[in-house]
């Protein structure tokens, strides 16, 4: 299993509710397994419930109730039923469950497990594939994302699968069927990993499917508007990161994109004021600083080190680090003139 450093965390809160008949009594015994919780004789004096719908419309009104101790009780006593018929899409919610209680192993485990029931449970799937790359394993993340997109088109009746991560081309997923339900978040998922494999064209197409499915999403307008930033087209990068900021005015990463944008354009003060509206201001001088010398320019870099450092002198250490690396490749560069 390869592992890497490079993520997005990108996470929403998604129950899905069900329920149907059933006649027969339980034969299986609680999965305690997947419970954690408060100790589950406090949780309810309640007689059994009877059939797997019992149990679901139990697990419901408790999770209504935000009460997810007793929502989890109830949706794993809805799986031991001999003739459960709901156990992928209950597993599903019983991993969405834990991962808002901050419980990730188990939500890992739950929603692997609904997958035992159905292999193409579309929204385990794509939780699996955002918390395989949020842990850094990308290879996993990547497959689960696939997956989750060729079980979408299953479910559209569309025959032709995607094959291969690497072999997928704009024409081929321009082509792909989608509704309102296909999952934008691996659409957007695989977006981002190809932008960290330098692939910016189809990373791009992967966005404005995500938005075509989810019109809304200020996330894929934020990933489209950065993955034009990295290829260059800085003006529309910045039209489309300005769309974002309208959904969302104080979105972050929108913000700090957008201050990226406007020293690439060469307007640092901009910039600077950008920076600064989630920022104090020493952080915001040394971030300018700071892509002012990536992009080449440490003598341009040079004063907004300073200017970070006078502002916060005891405090602001990495600014001091960015000023001596800014100070070093000055000198670096007269030194190669010298020897040209």
């Amino acid at each position: 299993m390869n592992s890497s450093s490079r993520s997005t965390l990108l996470g929403f809160l998604l129950f899905f509710f069900v329920g149907c008949s059933s006649t027969e009594p339980p034969t299986n015994e609680f999965d305690a397994t997947l419970y954690s919780g408060k100790p589950i004789d406090s949780l309810s004096n309640d007689e059994p419930p009877k059939t797997e719908e019992e149990a679901i419309i139990r697990g419901d009104s408790a999770l209504n109730s935000k009460n997810y101790d007793l929502a989890l009780y109830e949706y794993i006593r809805s799986l031991s039923f001999a003739d459960a018929s709901r156990q992928s899409q209950t597993l599903y919610t019983i991993g969405r469950i834990h991962a808002a209680k901050g419980n990730s192993s188990l939500a890992e485990k739950a929603y692997l497990k609904s997958l035992d029931f159905d292999p193409n449970q579309i929204n385990s799937l794509e939780e699996l594939g955002l918390f395989y790359t949020k842990q850094g394993l990308v290879v996993d993340g990547q497959s689960f994302f696939f997956r989750a997109i060729n079980a979408d088109q299953t479910r559209l009746g569309n025959a032709d699968m995607m094959t291969s991560y690497s072999e997928v081309t704009e024409d081929i997923l321009k082509s792909l069927p989608f509704d309102s339900e296909s999952p934008f978040r691996s659409y957007m998922g695989l977006g981002v990993l190809y932008d960290v494999d330098n692939k910016h064209d189809i990373a791009k197409r992967y966005y404005e499917r995500a938005l075509e499915i989810n019109p809304s999403s200020t996330q894929s307008l934020v990933n489209l508007g950065y993955s034009h930033y990295m290829s260059g087209n800085y003006y529309l990068a910045q039209r489309i990161t300005n769309r974002a900021l309208k959904k969302e005015p104080n979105n972050e990463k929108a913000l700090n994109n957008l201050a990226l944008i406007y020293i690439a354009l060469g307007d640092n003060r901009q910039a600077l004021n950008i920076f600064k509206r989630n920022m104090s201001t020493p952080e915001a001088l040394n971030n300018v600083g700071y892509f002012i010398m990536l992009r080449g320019k440490p003598d341009v870099a040079i004063p907004y080190f300073q200017q970070a450092i006078d502002q916060n002198p005891t405090y602001y250490k990495v600014a001091n680090e960015n000023l001596e690396r800014a100070l070093s490749e000055v000198r670096l560069s007269k030194v190669d003139e010298v020897g040209q």
